[in-house]
Order: structure tokens, then sequence, then C-alpha cells
């Protein structure tokens, strides 16, 4: 679990926590996705983070500075939260509520360099205490991401047998195949 001696910090994401959100999410993209099998490079990812010449980057700073103050409206479908080591953004998460009224996890990532200290852990506790004990809560998980399927089914969470469809998992021509978990409400 957490080291006593290390300083973390979760809380509710402002807007100049958007760089860093940024930050985290091309990190962790690069570390976790890659998969030459399915045609998903390093390359591939880069290009679709980030752009050519970086001009994608400034877009997804300002996305996530829009989430977040859609998060913090009065009544949100959405919530966001950080972790900071240091005062730095480490992780994150964006619980959701989709159209059709199921309860999602949505994103949660953590720099790989802060693994294994029980940041996922407190993130994946803030995102659900967000939507609330009683709620069924689903998400997708990249099908070949072991470690989360594992990290999620330590947390109560099995898979469905369906299959995820997130716009944000087409990367070009492909596609990031994903599987989805449910844990059901208590």
């Amino acid at each position: 679990m957490t080291d006593p001696d290390f300083p973390l910090t979760i809380r509710p994401a402002v807007p100049e926590d958007a760089e860093g959100i940024s930050r985290v999410n091309v990190e962790t993209w690069l570390a976790t996705y890659p998969d030459d099998e399915l045609g998903i490079t390093a390359e591939l990812l880069r290009l679709h983070l980030e752009g050519p010449a970086g001009e994608k980057a400034a877009e997804r700073v300002a996305r996530f500075r829009r989430g977040i103050a859609a998060s913090s409206a009065a009544r949100a479908s959405s919530g966001c939260f950080v972790a900071l080591a240091g005062g730095e953004v480490v992780g994150y998460t964006f619980p959701h509520v989709i159209g059709d009224g199921r309860h999602r996890v949505g994103a949660l990532y953590v720099l790989p360099a802060f693994h294994g200290r029980g940041i996922g852990h407190l993130l994946l506790a803030r995102n659900l205490a967000w939507h609330g004990a009683g709620q069924d809560v689903y998400l997708h998980v990249a099908a070949y991401n072991e470690r989360a399927i594992r990290f999620y089914e330590r947390h109560g969470f099995v898979l469905t047998g369906g299959e995820g469809h997130d716009d944000v998992a087409a990367i070009g021509d492909v596609r990031i195949p994903e599987i989805e978990m449910l844990r059901r409400g208590t």
C-alpha cells in the first residue's frame, strides 16, 4: 500500500492540473499501449497523442481543462481527481456517467515510475466513492493489459464478456481491443 514516507495527496482536480494530467496521459499511454502484433507502435501512439510537430499537445491540455471545469459544475455527470506527489500530478481518474445512465470508471492512470505505491488503489477508491456504494460501475480496459485487469479484479471487478468501444481506443486506422468489466454496487 502507500509508503508513509511518501507524501501523497488525492484531491479534486482544478484547471491548473490540466498540463500535469496531459503529461500523465501521454507517458502512461506510451508505456502501456504499444503492441507490435496489433500494429500499435509507440510512434503511432505519439502521433495520435501529440501530432507530427506536437501541435495536439495544447489541444489536449485545453480538452482536460474543459473536462475539469465540467466536472466542477453542479450535478455534473463526471468528476476528476488527481494524485499529487511533491506538488506534481502523478496520476488521475475521471469517473463519469454516460448517456444511458451507466456509471463508468473512465480514465485511471498512474505514471509508471509511481506504480506499486498504492496510488492506483487510492484513485480507484475515490472514483468509486464518487459513484456511490449502490451503483454498478463499468470500465473498459485494453484486452492485453493484464496488469490492469488483475488490478481491477482485486477490487471486485469481473469480466462481463462484453467488448469495449470507447472512441479513445481508435488510434488512426487501428483500434486498441478493449474488454468490459463490472463491479456490482453494494
